[in-house]
């Protein structure tokens, strides 16, 4: 594999020149004409004072711009910064002023969050929208561009990255407090690149139904690994819009398909999901989260034709590290498999020495894919990389035959009493009563038990079974210490932009007082 990302879209593009690499609204941006915009744009980056190692910020869509101005940008040497679209200006402005961005490529609708920022973004040069730029003071003195003008000039000569060069500044989900910067070497990204192609045995003629944002490590990753393969990303729209979604993996053909739980739970729960023909799905990969074995079998039934790879990872990892293969699906459900390829795995314990078979520890991974560091923070970057690996954070258990079940965050244990009480466990049991679309499990403050479990319940159309009902089943499955002290009906479960469940949300609640 080529030892740059930029070396990796060229190599794709001598091979296949004419295949798609994305398809947005029925428009087709070739591997061919990719190549040349990334160069242009690489090129007007320089002219614009964009040196080798500077922060390009992309603040964009899923649109045919994407990978333009990603791929663009590492053509310029320059680092990658994905930030979501779907921000406010104080959001904004925090990010753009830590990474310290030389440019931004951003919507046109977002531009106006950058008026009159000067003054608090000292090192941004440039100001580049994906359309006509919007009528916003920006000063005299910052460039307000039009990115389709940058992509259409001339080519330019290539960066002296080398795989070792940052080529992106991921920031994390920011799930229970402030997001980090995870800095992400070339080496870093294609070593996971590599893996995942070679695990999911991706070839040039896969068409990924593409429903997660890519400013996401998620997204990032189908990205690369898409690319690598010389196959196509297809935008089928969010799954906000389930029936749209359905109807364009139908249209297109597409043969694989990525999500987070809720992205799953969406789509099997919608009253269209069987008025399309989805046979050409040859694989579905899911991560961002445990799904429950309840939710699995669901996505299982209403996908028959399609093998389902059950992952895990985290942005510091770029973002992969383990993956259950389909094989082991119907007798290892709820574990996440063993380590991708290249990369090693251990369960340690507090004295970072490995425990027993069945004990819990906590996850530490070693590999080419591991981060260089949380950006601009040393301390913390002190506290994740350790002699011994990745710190991930992530409780775990390895069975005698080295398949790996994730227990929960340590910060997600629920401490009732003397017992530490992992939520999934408790999810899963309520997930498996009909009438249930989702359930999250929090622990929350309690005078007697220190904290009390809460189990939050989105129910099927707003329909399903009752309290007494669930309590009756939780009583059925579950020891007494594991029982929901509250049951609480809701709408939505609280996420992140990237479809994680926010948990931190939920903890604040606080049970009604009685008069």
């Amino acid at each position: 594999m080529p030892s740059t990302l930029p070396a990796l879209l060229f190599t794709s593009a001598e091979k296949h020149p004419h295949r798609p690499l994305f398809i947005h609204r029925g428009h087709e941006l070739t591997y061919e004409s990719a190549v040349q915009q990334c160069r242009a744009f690489g090129r007007a980056l320089r002219e614009l004072g964009v040196l080798e190692g500077d922060r390009v910020a992309l603040v964009i869509n899923n649109r045919p711009e994407y990978p333009l101005a990603y791929y663009g940008a590492l053509c310029a040497g320059a680092t990658i910064v994905p930030l979501c679209p779907d921000t406010r200006r104080g959001t904004l402005l925090r990010a753009l002023r830590h990474c310290e961005a030389r440019a931004v490529v951003i919507e046109p609708r977002n531009t106006k969050l950058l008026e009159a920022c000067q003054s608090e973004l000292p090192e941004l040069r440039a100001v580049i929208s994906v359309g006509a730029p919007a009528k916003v003071d920006l000063g005299d003195a910052m460039p307000h561009l039009n990115i389709q003008t940058l992509l259409e000039g001339p080519d330019g000569p290539p960066s002296t990255v080398s795989s070792e060069s940052l080529a992106a500044i991921m920031y994390t989900s920011g799930t229970t407090a402030q997001p980090k910067g995870v800095m992400l070497a070339h080496r870093n990204l294609l070593a996971n690149t590599r893996s995942t192609v070679e695990y999911l045995h991706l070839n040039a003629d896969e068409r990924l139904a593409l429903v997660l944002p890519l400013f996401y490590s998620y997204g990032n990753s189908l990205l690369h690994t898409h690319i690598a393969a010389g196959g196509t990303l297809v935008d089928v729209g969010t799954v906000a819009f389930p029936a749209a979604v359905l109807r364009g993996i139908a249209q297109a053909r597409c043969t694989g398909l990525s999500g987070v739980p809720s992205t799953f739970a969406r789509l099997v729960h919608s009253k269209v999901m069987g008025e399309f023909d989805l046979s050409s799905l040859r694989y579905l990969t899911q991560a961002g989260g445990p799904m429950t074995p309840a939710l699995t079998e669901r996505v299982l039934a209403a996908f028959q034709n399609a093998e389902l790879f059950v992952m895990y990872g985290q942005t510091e990892a770029a973002p992969r590290l383990t993956f259950l293969a389909p094989a082991d699906l119907s007798r290892k459900l709820g574990s996440v498999g063993k380590a991708i390829p290249d990369v090693t795995l251990e369960v340690l314990d507090a004295a970072g020495k490995p425990v027993d078979v069945g004990a819990e520890g906590e996850l530490v991974a070693r590999g080419d894919n591991i981060m260089l560091g949380y950006f601009k923070d040393p301390e913390a970057t002190a506290r994740a990389l350790r002699p011994e690996g990745l710190r991930t954070g992530d409780l775990a258990r390895v069975d005698d035959e080295g398949f790996i079940t994730i227990i929960g965050r340590s910060s997600d244990m629920i401490k009732a009493g003397a017992h530490r009480i992992g939520p999934k466990e408790i999810e899963a049991v309520i997930e498996k009563l009909d009438g249930i679309t989702e359930c999250a499990v929090v622990g929350v403050p309690d005078e007697l038990l220190g904290e009390a479990i809460a189990a939050f319940i989105v129910r099927t159309d707003g329909k399903g079974p009752s309290e007494k009902e669930i309590m009756r089943f939780c009583h059925e499955h579950l020891p007494r210490f594991k029982l929901p002290a509250h049951l609480v009906f809701v709408d939505t479960l609280p996420r992140t932009n990237t479809g994680k469940l926010r948990r931190s949300s939920l903890k604040s609640w606080q049970p009604e007082t009685k008069s």
